[in-house]
């Protein structure tokens, strides 16, 4: 069997949250001669002079989260969390070497042990609602997430998710107004990390306290904005919280901007179509056909997510539900699938393929991590006679679909029948929650600490998607969560990128870029600062904080 040819696709997006199947641990760990944004740190645009506070910006998310921002029940994408990064602040944020630093927090100290963290809080912040932040709500929001029976009896919210992610908290207590201690089941050093993620906000106790209906749409944070009207799905309208805690080094009040708008659109090119026509000013994509879109028109400036940190796109493979719970199969398709195809569909070849869950910069990556070659030969003579029939569904996105496709012929032509089903990213999420899959086209593991990827991969976890139940997973797992020497944590992690490829898990693709586009009006998108006026994260993972972002009157 010869290679196949590449089609030329050339499409102008990719969608939500995901990528495509394709060698699992197979493939050249590269990019193409043609490279995409080259980013060591994370980027801006180009200095425009002192900022000028006041205006409106409208920013478009690739999805809203339909189901609500009561962070400690919501299930939050990227678009969701750019959305609340602007509603609510978090204890911790990443700074520029992606480590989690004091943010709502003043200060942050272990035991010897790494079993109790004591968070001190910065005084003098509100909520919106001009109540404080204090020790006894921050204790409530995490009583809240880790499921606590007398908090949830309390406020009537029942937690989805994050009981499974702070299920090694054993108590929290707060001694005194301005003192919150986190006590753990076993030495917890990436604790602050999970704190920062984004997704675990400060929710202000009027909110907390509406029920499950109310705390949904209630917006009661400390953050930059407040919330104005809500149409979900549509539209959200924000204004500056005058009593923002923050000011910039010159001692001028944050944020910058007077009025910030969101619009979900699904679908890179209708988000590009927005830009286009001046509907929006700024959106974040995923997709390297619309960073050249951006780049080829002088009206646009790109902002790019720095490298070495980076989530990596993939295909979630369900290894519990046949016939992936075949090893040999798995490898079998990985061998039937080019990705460099799929790349060159998706970026015009400018990701960097993947062959692991961990990107350069991350603890756990592996130079010489054993790989699956593109060998469809040998993937058609397995599967002759077997008939065998796989389920593959994506989020809607004419790029992801054109991804889809090449992945259903390629497969088709080595004897494997794919039927392939598009639905909307909420949608997708529940289908991973409830197990009903082979393979679903997908986005996740930031490049944070290895230890945040503890619940998707652990056996027994409900977000462990794919089902995996491998018992050196699971030590490897429980050992990087509790060793505190950094140089065994390294070993530990790439000992674990090596079983991910034994048991040839999720079929990595590439490594997914996040950029921003905007108007070359809007200023400093990605260069919201740290309370002491140090450089922060910039993006991450397709969201950024908007405190510090202006645009020309």
């Amino acid at each position: 069997m010869q290679r196949r040819s590449k089609r030329g696709f050339k499409f102008a997006a990719f969608g939500l949250a995901l990528a495509l199947t394709a060698g699992a641990c197979g493939g050249d760990d590269k990019k193409s001669d043609e490279e995409g944004p080259d980013t060591t740190v994370p980027t801006t645009d180009a200095p425009a002079g002192k900022p000028t506070p006041g205006g409106e910006l409208t920013y478009s998310v690739e999805a809203d989260a339909s189901g609500g921002y009561c962070l400690p029940t919501a299930q939050l994408a990227a678009g969701g969390i750019q959305i609340a990064n602007a509603v609510y602040d978090s204890l911790f944020v990443f700074d520029k070497d992606f480590k989690a630093t004091p943010y709502l927090a003043e200060s942050s100290s272990w035991n010897p042990e790494y079993t109790s963290l004591t968070i001190k809080l910065r005084q003098g912040i509100t909520f919106h609602d001009g109540t404080p932040l204090n020790a006894e709500i921050v204790k409530l929001n995490l009583d809240v997430s880790r499921g606590d029976a007398e908090a949830t009896a309390k406020t009537g919210l029942s937690p989805l998710l994050f009981i499974f992610v702070f299920q090694n908290i054993a108590s929290i207590d707060a001694p005194d107004d301005s003192t919150v201690v986190i006590n753990t089941k076993v030495p917890w050093p990436a604790l602050p990390e999970f704190l920062a993620s984004g997704r675990n906000g400060i929710v202000g106790m009027s909110q907390l306290m509406a029920g499950t209906d109310g705390c949904k749409d209630q917006f009661n944070g400390t953050g930059p904005f407040k919330v104005d009207s809500w149409t979900p799905n549509v539209e959200m309208k924000l204004s500056k919280n005058p009593n923002y805690w923050r000011k910039d080094a010159d001692g001028v009040q944050l944020p910058y901007l007077d009025k910030l708008n969101f619009k979900p659109i699904e679908g890179g090119p209708a988000r590009f179509d927005a830009l286009d026509g001046n509907t929006i000013q700024a959106g974040h994509w995923s997709t390297g056909t619309i960073f050249t879109q951006i780049q080829e028109d002088d009206r646009f400036q790109l902002t790019a997510e720095a490298e070495g940190h980076k989530e990596v796109a993939y295909g979630l493979v369900n290894v519990a539900k046949a016939p992936l719970d075949d090893i040999e199969v798995r490898k079998h398709m990985a061998m039937a699938i080019d990705r460099e195809t799929l790349n060159d569909i998706n970026s015009e070849g400018k990701f960097k393929v993947a062959d692991q869950p961990f990107d350069t910069g991350v603890i756990g990556y592996v130079d010489d991590v054993e790989t699956i070659a593109y060998d469809p030969d040998a993937a058609a003579a397995f599967f002759e006679g077997k008939n065998l029939e796989v389920k593959l569904a994506y989020a809607t996105d004419p790029t992801t679909k054109a991804i889809a496709e090449e992945v259903k012929a390629e497969l088709n032509e080595v004897g494997v029948t794919v039927n392939i089903t598009d639905k909307d990213q909420a949608t997708l999420i529940n289908q991973a929650l409830g197990g009903d899959f082979n393979i679903l086209l997908w986005r996740n593991h930031p490049g944070a600490d290895p230890d945040t990827q503890y619940n998707w991969w652990h056996s027994g976890s409900p977000v462990n998607f794919g089902k995996i139940n491998d018992p050196e997973i699971d030590r490897l797992l429980d050992e990087g969560r509790s060793e505190i020497d950094p140089a065994k944590r390294k070993t530990i992690y790439q000992d674990l990128s090596r079983a991910f490829a034994t048991g040839a898990y999720n079929q990595w693709n590439w490594y997914t870029e996040w950029g921003i586009g905007s108007y070359k009006s809007v200023h400093n998108l990605t260069g919201a600062t740290l309370p002491d006026n140090s450089p922060g994260a910039g993006m991450t993972w397709g969201w950024h904080l908007l405190t510090e972002a202006w645009v020309d009157q």
